[in-house]
């Protein structure tokens, strides 16, 4: 039997193991591939081949091992799978995930069932990720402490071999935000998303009728609530059904006025981390932006996810809107012809005046993360689908959408787009950033993030005073 003949029988003998038995882990492959070409640079002949067929064998039947108090049942084979996706209610109709779903299925043959939720809803579906026999394979997280939880309790798939056996995936990223979706060294998520720092939209036609400029500082920004509400127009549109919207302004003043350690003691749970001065003062003008009229009479009733905040700003009905740079791509599905016709301008939060933090720094999401459950059937075709967020194809939609991909090569994939002006002008802001921090409600644990978001909604409602609210946040 020649070596060409003996090669093809073996492939095809490990094709017909692999698709028979349970997959086995991407590390037990590679050291076995290892093994055989070792075996194969030897010249040691058929024995050694027959017996690299059968560790193959022997190792992928081994693979139906005890976890946790039951035997796990060998999966589907992935070519006949259908793996199920949870993700955040995307900001286009036609997003770059919604596309790579119908392409992976299309080539590969495995079909893929996504689901998508709105924020607070999700929120919630999160904490049932890895132990209910109705959830996902693959799902998307902010990262931040909730993927740190589930990947402690081991309801998560590391993906730190799995990811070294494809060279250039992890390599393809920005090593800042790659480090968010990684728990104790090891990589437990991928960048899916844009990057998303938090930035001031405003209305570029309400602005020139005033014949104003957006502002520069935390003191022009007031002069110009007063000058909006006295003409009608809502100053900064507000989606304040849900905290998370208020949170934004909390964050951004606590960091401008107490720099990047604010955020850090918060994050940390640091004994008086909510009473620091800083904080307070952060708490105080926030809530006086409300009762100064900045967000008009009703924010409170008006919701994000429904988009009513995002047509006030379109309309030019609000003249402003503090919210994370998916904003972009959130107008461009909702409200074409305002982006289009370039009547949406942005401008970095306001800088405030003897405050400790660079006017530089940003907070927001640093991208959302695609990771795959710990008890999934179909990990093999898990995987590939996670690997393939840093495929070319994939990079390229996410740029047609909008959005700004943090990878090393961003400049050059946004360079002469259709949306350049805004994502070359955020990609700058990203690279030049001292500190970028993580929207304190998905770097604390979801138990501190429900009570942050319900006692914000009450300082803005003015139930609560700054010092009120940093005792119940510190108890």
């Amino acid at each position: 039997m020649d070596d060409r003949r003996l090669a093809d029988e073996v492939a095809a003998t490990l094709s017909e193991a692999q698709a028979a038995l349970p997959a086995a882990g991407p590390d037990t492959l590679a050291a076995i591939r290892r093994r055989y070409r070792r075996g194969r640079q030897r010249r040691a002949g058929l024995a050694s081949v027959a017996a690299a067929v059968l560790v193959l064998a022997v190792t992928l039947t081994g693979s139906q091992l005890m976890r946790g108090n039951g035997l796990v049942p060998p999966p589907t084979a992935d070519g006949n799978a259908t793996i199920r996706v949870w993700a955040i209610t995307p900001p286009v109709r036609d997003s770059a995930l919604q596309e790579l779903v119908k392409r992976y299925a299309r080539e590969t043959g495995v079909q893929v069932e996504l689901s998508i939720f709105g924020n607070e809803e999700y929120k919630e579906r999160l904490r049932t990720v890895g132990e209910d026999p109705d959830g996902p394979d693959v799902f998307v997280s902010w990262g931040g402490a909730e993927l740190s939880r589930l990947a402690r309790a081991g309801r998560l798939l590391d993906l730190t071999g799995p990811l070294r056996e494809q060279p250039g995936v992890v390599e393809r990223f920005l090593p800042d935000v790659l480090a968010g979706g990684a728990v104790d060294g090891r990589q437990y998520g991928l960048p899916m998303s844009g990057t998303h720092p938090v930035v001031l939209f405003y209305n570029r036609d309400v602005f020139t009728r005033a014949d104003l400029r957006p502002p520069r500082t935390y003191a022009e920004l007031l002069h110009l609530v007063d000058r909006f509400s006295a003409d009608g127009t809502i100053p900064l549109a507000l989606g304040g059904a849900q905290g998370w919207t208020e949170l934004m302004y909390v964050m951004y003043l606590a960091e401008r006025i107490g720099g990047p350690g604010t955020t850090a003691d918060i994050v940390a749970g640091r004994p008086g981390a909510w009473t620091k001065p800083a904080v307070l003062r952060a708490l105080h003008d926030a809530r006086e932006l409300a009762e100064r009229g900045a967000f008009g009479a009703d924010f409170d009733s008006a919701g994000y996810d429904d988009g009513t905040a995002g047509r006030r700003l379109a309309s030019g009905e609000a003249a402003m809107q503090l919210m994370g740079t998916w904003e972009y791509p959130t107008q461009l599905g909702r409200n074409s012809d305002f982006v289009l016709d370039g009547r949406l301008g942005w401008v970095p939060f306001p800088t405030v005046a003897g405050g400790a933090g660079d006017p530089a720094d940003l907070v927001g999401v640093p991208a959302q993360y695609i990771s795959v459950a710990g008890d999934s059937r179909h990990r093999t075709a898990a995987v590939d689908f996670v690997r393939a967020v840093a495929g070319d194809t994939y990079l390229d939609d996410l740029v047609a959408d909008g959005e700004v991909p943090p990878v090393v090569d961003a400049a050059a994939r946004l360079r002469d787009t259709t949306h350049a002006e805004f994502t070359t002008s955020i990609s700058a802001l990203v690279a030049g950033a001292p500190s970028y921090s993580l929207a304190w409600d998905q770097a604390v644990d979801p138990q501190t993030a429900t009570r942050l978001n319900t006692n914000l909604r009450r300082l803005f409602r003015s139930e609560l005073t700054a010092e009120q609210f940093a005792a119940l946040m510190s108890n």
